[in-house]
């Protein structure tokens, strides 16, 4: 049932083949920073009207939106058909896979297209981990002319996206460098409309004691993900953060958030697991940013097994802790650990694989993801590009 579906489904549209899982090469998505500085043609940005879709195209190109879900981006200066297509087709199962649809699909365009030949195949690796796929094909149209197709595909929120280039061979790679800027485009915005979910998490304390640094109004927020037996979380925290708090957060341009993110606890230790409850209930007594530079102060490289209870009421009684009961006695009950397993849940839904990363939001938008133990001139630069902006 499910394949005479789908074969009808993309029998309707048959300028929109797709997809096939037979793998000749591999392929990654063009960054769109270099493919903007290698066009000289100037791009604009095409958003439907319900903002769950975007993409650059040419500037000097016609669009025809023939309808909700089908858009035609084509040059009026072209003497030949250059043609690209975007169709938004709504899957009929949430469960239904990238492979089941190559299949049938494959299957339809060897049968129906005249001398079809598959000229090259690629699964697209990408960090938000949607299926994406691109399949180069020749075919003889129905005026016997030859017709090279690229077709790009994504499946995001259980609908499929298909950008498809119809060319002529001869202008086929000439045309090469504006598919693979849309290209890079599709796939940018939809990390941007998928990243937008995760804000109000972020910029929301672990715990209600755990307060930013920085004034509440600063337009740019410093969303730090960090392990407290992480060797380059010590080494930003030695060299790096105190610059940064003099420089950025205490001048007023910057707020900034710490998240624990544990990836250093295995086996049975779980020293990194037992330091971030600590810091929150160093927080309850208003020791938050204290404690936090307390242990790292204290920092001792593996296999040590530095952090346990008494390392850390040595740490709270160091910065001053007034109630040294209360405080190990909320360590022991673990009263922040489904707080912390869920901010490492989101840092991983961010795509953040390994500590530090830093989060940089600007007005409430998500601008970068900056992984691992940077300078103090990484982030003076950034802000420097905000500035001037």
């Amino acid at each position: 049932m499910i394949n005479s579906i789908l074969y009808f489904t993309l029998l309707l549209t048959i300028i929109f083949p797709l997809l096939t899982l037979h793998t000749f090469g591999q392929w990654s998505i063009p960054n769109l920073d270099s493919l903007n500085k290698e066009n000289t043609i100037p791009f604009s940005t095409y958003e439907s009207k319900d903002a769950t879709l975007k993409i650059d195209y040419p500037s000097n190109w016609t669009i025809s939106e023939k309808s909700s879900n089908e858009i035609e981006f084509y040059s009026q200066t072209s003497k030949s058909s250059e043609l690209i297509q975007l169709q938004i087709t709504p899957l009929l199962s949430p469960s239904m896979t990238m492979q089941s649809i190559v299949d049938e699909t494959l299957k339809d365009k060897s049968n129906t297209l005249k001398n079809f030949q598959l000229k090259d195949s690629n699964i697209v690796p990408n960090a938000q981990n949607l299926p994406m796929h691109k399949l180069v094909y020749s075919y003889t149209n129905s005026n016997n002319d030859q017709v090279m197709q690229l077709d790009f595909g994504i499946i995001n929120n259980n609908q499929l996206y298909l950008l498809s280039f119809i060319s002529g061979p001869s202008e086929y790679y000439n045309y090469l460098p504006i598919v693979d800027t849309m290209i890079g485009s599709i796939n940018k915005y939809f990390k941007e409309i998928s990243l937008t979910n995760f804000v109000s998490d972020l910029v929301k304390p672990i715990s209600e004691s755990a307060k930013p640094l920085g004034e509440e109004d600063a337009n740019i927020t410093f969303v730090e993900f960090a392990d407290y037996r992480c060797p380059f979380c010590h080494k930003f925290h030695e060299e790096t953060f105190d610059k940064v708090v003099t420089n950025l957060i205490n001048t007023g341009k910057v707020k900034y958030i710490f998240k624990d993110f544990v990836v250093n606890d295995r086996g049975e230790y779980k020293g990194s697991m037992q330091a971030a409850i600590g810091s929150h209930c160093a927080a309850e007594q208003g020791k938050y940013w204290d404690y936090l530079k307390e242990v790292y102060k204290n920092f001792k490289p593996e296999p040590q097994h530095w952090i346990n209870l008494e390392s850390l009421s040595q740490f709270a009684t160091n910065v001053q802790i007034a109630d040294l009961e209360k405080f190990q006695s909320c360590i022991e009950s673990n009263k922040y650990q489904k707080n912390i397993q869920a901010t490492g849940m989101l840092a991983k839904q961010l795509g953040i694989t390994g500590t530090p990363s830093f989060v940089i939001l600007k007005n409430d938008k998500i601008e970068t993801i900056i992984p691992g133990a940077q300078p103090y001139e990484t982030f003076e630069k950034l802000i420097e590009g905000f500035e001037s902006s």
